[in-house]
């Protein structure tokens, strides 16, 4: 099978998965309806800086809420998705906050990106990197990228066997393509790029997103949260080969 064709393949799977989710289907699972992951947003922002009047590429804008949160913060946002759904989401919640004028957002895939070489300071997105050709997207990612510009992705990590199982008992939340990604595996992907670094988010945390599950003890979620993901953030930096247990890991590209 050729290159083109498997992307394509490819392509058209995660776009009809993503129209469906961005229409309103119950592609989210239960624990996401308590935003689990603001708190790895929050971390990634932090690790951002201050991105005002920074020329930014949103990766997989999706439901429009971080790109509002970009230009709201100050960037010139260049945003994109597969999914044409996920961009009349995003253009209409752009609109309803009156951040139109900040952000063009447009239609297309992360392998095959459609913009003028070196074009970006700062390149941004949210559980995205794990649904590409990793190779291919670092490829065009590149070019994009002004020198000394960062590329900024929070993704999951497929190296934690009790979270790999939970994925496997519910492939309807997936698509078939996407693969969490592997630390290790990233670094030599990356190898082009000028500098490379890792900070993990959820260890200790991931038991209270078990506790959502629990209907007796889902109200105390909330606080204790909060608390571990704040344990985390001190534990993991120092934690060594259990960082790899983590659920999302945030990774910094430099040109």
């Amino acid at each position: 099978m050729s290159d083109r064709k498997t992307n394509l393949q490819r392509f058209a799977s995660e776009k009809a998965f993503h129209d469906a989710k961005y229409s309103g289907d119950d592609l989210y699972p239960l624990h996401y309806k308590a935003n689990p992951t603001l708190h790895v947003y929050q971390r990634m922002k932090a690790v951002m800086g201050d991105i005002r009047d920074k020329h930014l590429l949103e990766y997989g804008c999706g439901e429009g809420w971080t790109t509002c949160d970009l230009a709201q913060s100050g960037a010139l946002v260049q945003a994109f998705d597969i999914s044409e759904q996920g961009v009349v989401n995003t253009r209409a919640a752009l609109n309803k906050a009156q951040l139109s004028g900040r952000c063009t957002v447009r239609q297309m895939a992360a392998e095959q990106l459609d913009y003028p070489e070196e074009s970006f300071d700062l390149a941004v997105g949210f559980a995205i990197l794990h649904h590409l050709d990793v190779d291919k997207a670092l490829d065009a990612l590149y070019r994009v990228l002004r020198p000394g510009g960062r590329a900024i992705f929070a993704e999951p990590l497929g190296t934690n066997p009790v979270i790999n199982l939970y994925r496997r008992m519910t492939p309807q939340y997936r698509t078939p393509d996407e693969a969490p990604l592997v630390l290790k595996e990233v670094r030599l992907q990356a190898k082009r790029f000028g500098g490379f670094e890792h900070h993990e988010c959820y260890f200790a945390a991931l038991v209270s997103i078990a506790m959502l599950y629990v209907p007796v003890v889902r109200k105390a979620f909330g606080p204790l949260n909060r608390a571990l993901c704040r344990f985390d953030d001190w534990f993991l930096p120092k934690a060594g080969p259990l960082r790899n247990l983590a659920w999302y890991s945030i990774i910094v590209l430099r040109k």
